[in-house]
């Protein structure tokens, strides 16, 4: 349980550190983010589950690993999140694409 709290640190560490090289900008329905030349605006409810995703794979992939593979709830959370990520990056990728 540890090893999913460092991790999980690690993450929002992580998200901290990517922030403060941002130009954030929150509206009412909009978080416009500004990262050097490329300006992106993206929908409030598509950056939370983003987050939350992203804060939720490595939660899990520290549980994993701080239980050695033996805890089955963070197993079947950590391939939740997986299938998770992939439907996020399956589905903006295009869109990444044709930048």
């Amino acid at each position: 349980m540890k090893t999913a709290l460092v991790f999980l640190a690690g993450a929002i560490l992580l998200l901290v550190l990517a922030l403060w090289n941002l130009d954030v900008h929150f509206t009412n329905d909009t978080v416009d983010l500004h990262f050097y030349d490329t300006y992106f605006i993206v929908a409030n409810s598509q950056v939370v589950l983003v987050i939350i995703s992203f804060l939720g794979t490595l939660s899990s992939l520290g549980g994993v690993v701080g239980t050695r593979f033996r805890n089955k709830f963070f197993l079947i959370a950590l391939m939740v999140f997986l299938l998770a990520d992939a439907y996020i990056l399956w589905t903006v990728y295009p869109i990444l694409k044709n930048l």
